[in-house]
């Protein structure tokens, strides 16, 4: 480039604050003969000549190390493909006349304290902790690869450096406080969804945009399970939280999963949550907020279900069963159906057990939401499982099931009460039913002796 040669947008000298005039400000050429240079440092707008270059050659400057500031978003019109380190050997000719003009304070670059806003963060995010105004700039970089994108973005305010390392046994339990105080406060507020959204807080009629919702997550469902057989065949699983009833039915009862249409209402709430629909409390994950959806995931939960006895789908039903009367109306509604067969199986686990296993579920799924994977993991109060006890049984869950399997086709009871274990078959009625059929058989066999 020239040195008479107006500069490019971009490469104007600012100081002191001041605006960047239209015209360049090298418009004017120094004369040839001239080989002075100023003794004091001059305004732009007192620079009448611009010293000719040195006879000595310098390096090329870094143009944008000095000016990162103005060319972190260059104006309209910046040609930003261009190269800010140019090969031409007049470049280093216009950067010395420029450094002469320069006032001695402005030819420093700034420090790390000045560099605007924008510039991008350091790599140690760690060290971000100390100023909670960046965590909002640090959450729109991702931390995880593309492989590990999260489904949705998280809401927990915990900087990004903390997030690579799991929560001390004393910050959780701070969060658990959290939790329980989020909820409290979000009942108290009135954001039950079966408040909020049916016609006038019923929990009986849902609005118009609420009911779609509805639709939506049932047929959504009912489409994943467009594959399963109707053979009117159904099992209800039982057991209190934790237990495993999962794991027992796919690896130690012989039902194969795939050839049934799973129901259980915990699902139907992660359905809400992925969709945004359960009412957002500060510092929670959506799944940890899904009380407040419970009466809203068990009417999808029996609407889908309804829709698959009425077609005759293999289903199964996962509950806790710690209702009797709840229990006994989905067998009678099977049986309506002409279900052909109706099982029964619990898994049975104490109280303690239960309560232990759901606190480490919540919190695995809570370290994968800090993480950015999932929805969280749900919380369910202690008070709540030890309201289950049962002086007999150990659990009311246990002694509705006592109280119903009778009515089942076939029912059986697992012990997975030992971790690292596998569970452990107690009862069945199935053997009962060849217990019978032997001493039967042996009583035949002596009466014709």
């Amino acid at each position: 480039m020239r040195i008479d040669q107006p500069p490019e947008p971009g490469d104007e000298v600012i100081r002191d604050g001041d605006a960047v005039p239209d015209e360049p400000v090298l418009e004017q050429r120094a004369p040839e003969a001239s080989d002075t240079s100023p003794t004091e440092p001059r305004t732009r707008f007192e620079h009448a000549e611009i010293p000719p270059p040195s006879e000595e050659p310098q390096e090329p400057k870094d143009v944008a190390a000095e000016h990162s500031d103005q060319y972190e978003h260059p104006p309209d019109g910046h040609d930003s493909s261009r190269s800010l380190e140019r090969e031409d050997d007049s470049h280093s000719d216009l950067e010395d006349s420029r450094e002469q003009a320069r006032p001695p304070d402005d030819r420093e670059p700034p420090t790390e304290a000045e560099q605007p806003d924008e510039a991008e963060p350091p790599a140690d995010i760690e060290a971000l902790d100390e100023d909670p105004d960046e965590d909002a700039d640090i959450e729109e970089d991702s931390p995880w690869t593309p492989d590990e994108e999260p489904s949705t973005p998280s809401s927990d305010s915990t900087p990004p450096g903390d997030r690579a390392r799991p929560l001390t046994d004393k910050e959780w339990t701070e969060h658990l406080a959290e939790v329980r105080d989020g909820l409290d406060k979000a009942r108290a507020a009135g954001l039950i969804s079966a408040r909020m959204h049916t016609i006038n807080g019923t929990g009986e009629v849902w609005t118009d945009e609420r009911e779609r919702l509805h639709n939506e997550i049932i047929e959504d469902f009912y489409a994943r399970a467009a594959d399963i057989p109707c053979d009117f065949k159904a099992i209800i699983a039982g057991g209190l939280g934790g237990a495993g009833k999962t794991t027992v039915l796919r690896e130690h009862a012989d039902i194969d999963l795939s050839q049934y249409l799973m129901i259980n209402p915990d699902d139907v709430k992660e359905a809400i949550a992925c969709r945004g629909a359960i009412p957002h409390i500060d510092g929670l994950s959506p799944m940890e907020a899904s009380d407040l959806v419970h009466i809203e995931s068990s009417q999808i939960a029996k609407r889908l279900a309804r829709r698959a006895v009425a077609d005759g789908k293999n289903l199964i039903w996962d509950i806790t069963m710690s209702s009797t009367e709840s229990v006994a109306e989905r067998i009678s509604a099977l049986r309506g159906a002409d279900y052909r067969s109706v099982d029964g199986v619990f898994v049975d686990i104490p109280i303690e057990t239960s309560m232990r296993r759901a606190d480490g579920r919540h919190r695995e799924g809570h370290e994968e939401y800090r993480a950015g994977r999932g929805m969280g993991g749900r919380f369910v109060p202690e008070e709540v499982i030890k309201d289950q006890f049962d002086q007999q049984w150990g659990s009311q869950n246990r002694r509705t099931y006592e109280i119903v399997k009778e009515r089942f086709d076939n029912w059986s009871i697992y012990d997975n009460s030992v971790d690292d274990r596998p569970p452990v078959l107690k009862e069945s009625s199935r053997h009962d039913k060849s217990a019978a059929s032997s001493l039967a058989e042996n009583s035949n066999d002596k009466q014709s002796l």
